[in-house]
């Protein structure tokens, strides 16, 4: 049910990676992401290589810290390139403007719900998207981005599937689709209070 795949690469077979995942997968949207392990001119050769597997992004190819790699790099390939390591606050933002395409948004690293509209107002204001990110997290962590997701281009909010035993339920997101709950609040409860409730 996935129809968005991220794809982390910074490695020598980034490549065929890439066209593995493109042939598993045909019909999905691809994420590249290197966490910045690429210098611009590699960033360059890999997405000329994967051209034909059609990546939707790629994100922070080069280390952080370097607008002006990111602005060459942004130049030259044909995908959008956004901003991840390099954005926490909206100074970030003013400094990337022109520079990426967009920025990745998360919550526990920016500071908060409006922490976060204060980031996607501000790229807003500039043109840029809105990648919706999270790190590894239970579902009342990831629950909170999730009702920002209308203001994002892409969302990646996966990080309460990557844990064994998340304490929280409410949001989907095994089938490929995350949801919000419809009445108040973030929508999520106690994954105990379910479990009791089937063993009943």
């Amino acid at each position: 049910g996935f129809t968005v795949l991220k794809v982390k690469a910074g490695a020598d077979a980034d490549v065929a990676r890439v066209a593995a995942v493109r042939t598993a997968a045909p019909a999905a949207r691809l994420l590249l992401d290197p966490n910045g392990a690429w210098t611009p001119e590699r960033t360059d050769r890999v997405l000329d290589a994967v051209a034909a597997c059609a990546v939707d992004v790629a994100e922070q190819p080069d280390p952080p810290a370097d607008p002006d790699a990111l602005a060459w790099i942004g130049a030259r390939l044909p995908v959008p390139v956004v901003a991840a390591e390099d954005v926490a606050t909206v100074a970030d933002v003013h400094r990337l403007a022109g520079a990426v395409a967009g920025i990745n948004v998360k919550l526990a690293k920016c500071g908060g719900m409006a922490a976060a509209r204060r980031l996607i107002d501000t790229a807003a204001g500039y043109g840029m998207d809105v990648m919706l990110g999270c790190l590894v997290a239970s579902t009342l962590g990831i629950a909170p981005a999730l009702h920002l997701a209308g203001h994002a281009r892409w969302v990646d909010l996966d990080g309460h599937l990557l844990l064994a035993d998340d304490p929280w339920t409410g949001i989907g997101g095994a089938d490929g689709a995350l949801r919000t709950p419809g009445g108040p609040g973030l929508g999520v409860r106690p994954a105990r209070a379910d479990r009791q409730a089937v063993a009943r």
